[in-house]
């Protein structure tokens, strides 16, 4: 069994994303990438995690046309005008965002080797946005040593 000789360590920050539009998928790679970096934390985890239940971020092909791809798929599987019950509560009628954002997967977690995030060459990270045109918040929170 390994025992480290240094105490683990925590480092967090957070990304910022204005979507222009509703529905938007913006790639924030070089967001945790950066936040990696100043951490200093070398071996360990790296959590990205959105604060909002209308979004999500997941991994994928650097490759645009996957976006688009993606956003007909969730489009097919769960269109913006159905009477949803949660339409009926919720005045803002964004059923639609909180059901793509659980389809999509809330939040991802990364290895962090060497000080960097240890991604596969085309691997990208995606931010993805369901009811956008305001400020939104994603922490990204890494442990390690």
């Amino acid at each position: 069994m390994y025992i480290a000789d240094e105490e683990m360590k925590s480092y967090k920050d957070f990304i910022y994303v204005t979507a222009t539009e509703k529905v938007e998928i913006i790639n924030i790679t070089v967001g945790v990438e950066q936040i990696a970096k100043e951490s200093s934390i070398k071996e360990g985890f790296v959590l990205v995690f959105p604060h909002h239940t209308s979004s999500a971020v997941y991994i994928s092909d650097s490759d645009p046309s996957l976006v688009e791809d993606y956003l007909k798929l969730l489009d097919n599987s769960v269109p913006s005008h159905r009477d949803y019950l949660h339409n009926l509560a919720d005045h803002k009628r964004n059923a639609d965002a909180h059901l793509k954002a659980i389809l999509t997967g809330h939040h991802i977690v990364l290895p962090l080797s060497d000080g960097r995030l240890d991604l596969g060459t085309y691997q990208t990270i995606y931010y993805a946005e369901f009811d956008g045109q305001r400020e939104k918040e994603i922490l990204v929170k890494i442990i390690g040593e």
